[in-house]
């Protein structure tokens, strides 16, 4: 029973770690889509009225204009990407715990006593 109860824990280890790589993947992804989703759009959009190059540098100026406006807000990137990096870390704090977890499976050992604290208590 101890090595199915092992398989188990190292099965649900793996689909967390496997989350939260999706995760991260869709956080970031996210980021970069939605760029270029505004331009495949507004190039449409302008189109209509110019002609298809005229249309695509308009989108691009529309987009670089919009960039340029949001990486004047202050710290609005480090938020993004320090909202991404929690998601890592609370990512590599389950799948650490869920190894200590089975380490104490193998090891016939009592498993550890959970504790509440979260690994991002001091950013938040």
């Amino acid at each position: 029973m101890k090595t199915v109860d092992y398989a188990f824990v190292r099965l649900i280890q793996f689909l967390v770690l496997l989350f939260f790589t999706f995760m991260v993947l869709v956080w970031y992804g996210v980021a970069l889509l939605i760029p270029l989703t505004l331009w495949y759009n507004l190039t449409n959009f302008f189109s209509t009225i110019f002609w298809p190059v005229i249309a695509m540098i308009l989108a691009l100026l529309v987009i670089g204009s919009l960039s340029l406006y949001l990486s004047k807000i202050p710290k609005l990137l480090e938020t993004f990407l320090a909202m991404g990096m929690d998601v890592v870390k609370l990512g590599y704090h389950s799948v650490k715990r869920m190894s200590k977890i089975a380490s104490a499976i193998h090891s016939d050992a009592a498993p550890p006593a959970p504790k509440a604290d979260t690994p991002l208590k001091g950013n938040i």
